[in-house]
């Protein structure tokens, strides 16, 4: 029997571990380097709408996951979900 790998170690830095890791990590990178959103903010209860400041910022969003991601993200999901309820969005659509 093999031992279990420790848990990474959790800081303000790093998305809540209950997320899905690679969908909160890819739009977290997205917050934090295209709209200049502190990491320290990004939190899974965060409302998208106090991490996108405006709704300009919202249709960029949303633009930009199209663009990198393939994904389609509505207007309405950006201003009405937690980041945690949107990145469960996107991943699902990333997976079907």
């Amino acid at each position: 029997m093999t031992p279990a790998a420790p848990a990474a170690p959790t800081t303000p830095d790093t998305p809540t571990p209950t997320l899905s890791t690679g969908t909160a990590d890819l739009i977290a990178g997205l917050l934090v380097d295209h709209f200049q959103v502190s990491t320290a903010a990004i939190r899974a209860d965060a409302p998208m709408t106090d991490l996108l400041a405006d709704s300009l910022m919202v249709v960029e969003m949303a633009i930009a996951l199209k663009d990198r991601f393939g994904v389609v993200a509505t207007e309405d999901e950006l201003r009405e979900l937690t980041f945690a309820e949107f990145t469960a969005r996107v991943d699902q659509r990333r997976a079907g």
